[in-house]
């Protein structure tokens, strides 16, 4: 069955991403929300009409893990940012609290300062270490509790290295 095409997403497919995605908070206007940009690191596709059938039903797993199974919380206001959105079966806002404070730890050992903000420095790190593209705004809304702890340790393991640069660069601190 060669030239056979593959089997192109349903309409149902498409009303359940987004369904699920609005329920999740990460849908916005146009392509440039939280949702595309999960599509496009799983499939590498822009569009999610491009999907094809096995590729939408993988998204929507995804979209399932992330919700937890359970009902997802509701989206804050426009504009308005909760700073340790949870959701089940991800990172806590005790996770997530530690991160940022691991963040700004690493910060201080900055040698010159840095124009990057600290939350396009984090996301950099997920993607680098975890493997998982995240935007500035909600870094943590596609990381898993597991993923958070292995994240915690990466960061710690990043400030202890600091700190023996500084102590090497320095002598120890009296």
């Amino acid at each position: 069955m060669a030239g056979r095409q593959m089997r192109g997403i349903e309409r149902y497919q498409i009303r359940k991403i987004y369904a699920m995605g609005s329920g999740l908070g990460i849908v916005g206007h146009g392509r440039e929300d939280e949702l595309h940009t999960l599509v496009a690191g799983m499939t590498g596709r822009s569009s999610i009409k491009e999907l094809t059938y096995p590729e939408a039903a993988e998204v929507i797993t995804r979209l399932e893990e992330l919700q937890g199974g359970a009902a997802p919380a509701r989206p804050s206001g426009k504009g308005r940012r909760e700073p340790a959105e949870e959701r089940p079966g991800g990172v806590t806002a005790g996770q997530q609290k530690k991160i940022w404070a691991l963040m700004y730890e690493l910060k201080k050992y900055d040698r010159t300062p840095a124009d990057i903000p600290l939350g396009d420095r984090l996301c950099a790190v997920i993607k680098k270490e975890l493997h998982v593209d995240a935007l500035a705004r909600k870094p943590f809304v596609w990381l898993t509790f597991k993923q958070g702890n292995n994240l915690i340790e990466i960061l710690k393991g990043y400030v202890r290295n600091e700190e023996r640069k500084a102590v090497d660069e320095h002598g120890p601190a009296e």
